[in-house]
Parts: structure tokens; C-alpha cells; sequence
């Protein structure tokens, strides 16, 4: 087995001296955020602003935490490439800041960590995509008590049996007082009718729609008066070939520079399709190596993993060519 180690630069915190009631009430108000937050398999994530998205979580293993990574994708379910790596993932606390986020496309951010003994577990994915991210646009921007922000009530009756709303002011014959109807919602769900996300009120609705087309690439389809489907935008992932490890056009043989190899140690560990290794490096003393395609085995895409001295330098991939 082998134990992939993330190479990170570590986080380090300044303090201004202060007068000590200051500095007590500043560590109660962070005594009580980390108080609010979850322990792993959950974790918090928050935007600073349009570039800076703070990402924290608590280590409830101690020592027995031998690796974390924070990972990375611009959809929920795939794509998840890594951002960062705790070189002391056992810390009790810690978080990593993404100044990486493309304005106004919503990431995924998701934790891998792996304890003694071998076993490793990937967290849910969460995204900014959320009621959070779309009460910002809108303030009064509400999901109802008693329904779930991501489930709506099974009830067969939606979408196609919508209870009517607009019904007029009366008042009642032993009443002085007008009976005013419930506000009106316009429902927004995610991608299918199955997953209520938010309900915005009627007359917020435009502002909603506008802010949506301005500030952001989502789509939004109506399926009735009441009810609309948002769809997020997900961009295609741009694949960047390596500096290190690439195939020659011409040869179809697979090529390996690494210049700095008399200052550094190199090792590269190369994936079949399905993950699994079949052959590694180590030890590289030549800055150029061709490495024949037949090592291969097949064409396709190939993973693979460069470590300098001891760390993931880089994860990427390669695609041996026909004819092979």
C-alpha cells in the first residue's frame, strides 16, 4: 500500500499586542465559533468575498489522523482535484483559504483524510451553491418552516395541483378585523422538481431573476406560475498537460524533465485507467528520461503522481496515442 503525502505551506497566525480585555473578548468570540462548528466527516465553509472562500474544520482523531486534504471541484459529485494539504493534519483545528475561485461560479469543496491503520473516508461535498449563496442576492430570500431546504414534502399534488394563493381581503361577520392572505412564494428548485432549494416572496421575484442573470451563469426555467428550476453552471474542467511528464507527439513515447533532479529528489508513480498502479520511478538522477510506450501496455489516458522528495508535486495525466 502506498501513502500519498500533500505538500502544503503551513498556516501561521500573527497577534498585535493588545490591551487584555481585548484580547479576551476576541477569544471568547472564537471560542465560540469553534464551539458551533462539526467535527470530521463534517466541515464549515464560508466566503470572504467574490475571490476568497475560508474552509474549517475540526479534527476530532488527534494523532490517529495521519492525512488530510482539502479538495476541490466545480461539480458535486466529480472533478474534485486537490487544493491543499495539511502537513500536520493533527491539528485540532485548522483551515486553508481558496484564492482560486473563478467570479461568479459556484466550487465544491470536500475533505480527504486517512487515519492510522490504512482506512480513508471522503466527506460530502458542499458548495457555496446554496440557500446562503442565493439569500445574499435576495434578502428576503426564505425557505418555510417545517420544509427542508434540499427536500420538498412528498405530496403527489406538486407541481401540477398547486394550491391557488391570490385570494381577496374579507372580513369576517363577527370580525372588525381584515383577514389578509398568506405572502405569495415562488418556489425555486434545483435542477429537477425533487429538491426544494429556497421561496422567495412574489414581489422579490424580479429582483431575484435579475440578480441571477447578472451576477451569475445559472439558468433559471420556468415550470409553472409558482415553480422554477434553477440549473448551476458547471464549467467543462480544462485539462493542462504537465511540464514534467508528457507524451512525445511525434515518437508517441512518453517523456520525463526534471531539471532540478541535483537539488531534489524525484519519484513518479504511474495509474491504468481504473487507478491502479502498475509501475513507479524512483530515485530519478537524469534531468531527461523517454520512457517507450510499451511500458503502457494499451493507448488511452494514463494517471499519474510526481513526488519531490517525498511530496505530491503534481497529479495529472497523459494519453498514449494510436497507432500503438
Amino acid at each position: 500500500m502506498i501513502t500519498i503525502e500533500y505538500y502544503s505551506i503551513p498556516s501561521s497566525f500573527i497577534f498585535a499586542p493588545m490591551k487584555i480585555i481585548i484580547g479576551l473578548v476576541l477569544l471568547c468570540a472564537f471560542c465560540s465559533e469553534v464551539k458551533a462548528q462539526d467535527t470530521l466527516p463534517n466541515f464549515n465553509i464560508r466566503d470572504i468575498n467574490d475571490k476568497k472562500i475560508l474552509i474549517t474544520w475540526i479534527n476530532p482523531f488527534s494523532y490517529h489522523c495521519v492525512q488530510l486534504a482539502v479538495q476541490r471541484s466545480f461539480d458535486s459529485t466529480q472533478f474534485f482535484s486537490t487544493i491543499y494539504a495539511a502537513q500536520s493534519p493533527e491539528l485540532p483545528q485548522n483551515g486553508v483559504v481558496d484564492l482560486r475561485m473563478p467570479k461568479g461560479v459556484k466550487v465544491f469543496y470536500r475533505i480527504f483524510y486517512s487515519l492510522d491503520g490504512g482506512k480513508y473516508y471522503f466527506t460530502k461535498s458542499i458548495g457555496l451553491y446554496s440557500f446562503d449563496y442565493y439569500q445574499k442576492l435576495v434578502p428576503n430570500v426564505v425557505v418555510p418552516q417545517n420544509e427542508s431546504s434540499r427536500e420538498i414534502s412528498s405530496s403527489p399534488s406538486l407541481p401540477n395541483n398547486i394550491e391557488k394563493q391570490n385570494q381577496p381581503i374579507s372580513v369576517t361577520p363577527n370580525s372588525t378585523k381584515p383577514i389578509i392572505p398568506e405572502n405569495i412564494y415562488i418556489n425555486i428548485y434545483r435542477r429537477t422538481i425533487d429538491t426544494l432549494l429556497f421561496k422567495v416572496e412574489e414581489k422579490n421575484y424580479k429582483h431575484l431573476r435579475d440578480s441571477i442573470i447578472t451576477k451569475t451563469k445559472d439558468t433559471l426555467f420556468n415550470v409553472d406560475k409558482n415553480n422554477l428550476i434553477i440549473k448551476p453552471f458547471v464549467p467543462k474542467p480544462v485539462w493542462k498537460p504537465s511540464s514534467f511528464v508528457f507524451t512525445n507527439e511525434k515518437s508517441n513515447n512518453v517523456e520525463l524533465h526534471f531539471l532540478g533532479c541535483k537539488q531534489h529528489k524525484y519519484h513518479v508513480i504511474f495509474y491504468d485507467e481504473g487507478g491502479k498502479e502498475f509501475f513507479q520511478l524512483k530515485n530519478i538522477k537524469d534531468p531527461v528520461l523517454t520512457l517507450d510506450n510499451s511500458n503502457f501496455m494499451h493507448a488511452g489516458w494514463f494517471t499519474f503522481d510526481v513526488y519531490e522528495d517525498d511530496k505530491l508535486k503534481e497529479h495529472n495525466k497523459l494519453e498514449i496515442l494510436l497507432p500503438f
